[in-house]
């Protein structure tokens, strides 16, 4: 190659990379900068959003999300487990946030077309805590995420040391009697569980959903129960835990810690987890929170 054609390359070479670095450059600040257009595809996102004050930046949520007031403003986009992948596009978000079991396939076409789509994991406090930050850093309310962090593990800390010294009791938490489904481990209902001075019964399955037979339940004698029940499960008020009121020796019955309704401050892993604390503790130990007995079921 002789000196003149080694310049000419050289120099198409250095053209090129100038023409190509803005588009390179303009890629990384549109990625740094905080998305205005957010669409939400679980009620824990939407939650989190909300207790960053970033709720204004929500232009679609999914069909579960009910809390705080203000949802009722924002566009429903499908399902938490069937997203309309159509409604999103049209809405031009700058970010989709998910959380398993979000329809991988719907993540994926939106990812597609484009949109930066990221998923955050709530299994655990310390993912929940987790996402939370994460969630703070894509909406750019990073000092928001840090204070609402701190303020909720305050909160913890407080309710932990009314119950520092309390007795452990066995607990069971029901989310549906038929089939009869718990709490088991690995999830931060076990640790709320755990950190109340309770002993998760089916943790001892190591599964995180066990379905459990009623002879489990009884043969391990909880002291309180938890029922959750959920869904098309959910009965009349007077019904709800029959079956426990065949069991009246049984611990839970026996010293009325029979607790139940569905509890969405207990199934939305984010900014309410002091509340849903709170809650296992005070049913748990209702003698450590005479200020708010809670009524057992009748």
């Amino acid at each position: 190659m002789n000196r003149a054609r080694r310049s000419f390359l050289l120099l198409s070479l250095f053209v090129l990379f100038w023409l190509l670095l803005p588009g390179e450059v303009a890629a990384e600040e549109a990625a740094r900068k905080p998305a205005r257009r957010i669409v939400s595809l679980a009620p824990s996102v939407t939650e989190t959003l909300f207790a960053l004050g970033a709720g204004e930046q929500l232009v679609g949520i999914c069909s579960f999300c009910d809390f705080p007031q203000g949802v009722e403003r924002i566009a429903r986009m499908g399902a938490y487990a069937t997203p309309n992948v159509e409604a999103i596009i049209a809405a031009t978000p700058d970010l989709v946030i998910g959380v398993p079991p979000n329809n991988p396939e719907a993540i994926a076409a939106l990812g597609r077309v484009g949109l930066k789509v990221i998923v955050v994991h709530v299994d655990t406090i310390a993912q929940i805590e987790a996402a939370i930050r994460t969630i703070a850093r894509e909406a750019g309310r990073e000092v928001q995420g840090e204070q609402l962090l701190a303020a909720m593990q305050a909160r913890m800390a407080a309710i932990q040391a009314r119950i520092a010294d309390a007795p452990l009791r066995r607990v069971l938490m029901v989310v549906g009697q038929n089939p009869l489904i718990a709490v088991g481990s690995n999830i931060y209902l076990h640790e709320l569980i755990t950190r109340a001075q309770g002993i998760n019964i089916a943790a001892a399955t190591g599964q995180m959903w066990p379905q459990l037979s009623l002879e489990f339940a009884v043969a391990n004698q909880p002291e309180v129960i938890i029922d959750g029940s959920m869904g098309s499960e959910e009965q009349a008020p007077d019904q709800r835990f029959g079956i426990w009121k065949n069991f009246p020796a049984l611990p839970a019955v026996r010293d009325g810690r029979l607790y139940g309704g569905r509890s969405y401050t207990l199934l939305r892993p984010g900014p309410r987890l002091p509340e849903a604390f709170e809650d296992i503790a005070r049913f748990i130990h209702p003698e450590r929170f005479p200020e708010s007995q809670v009524a057992p079921a009748p």
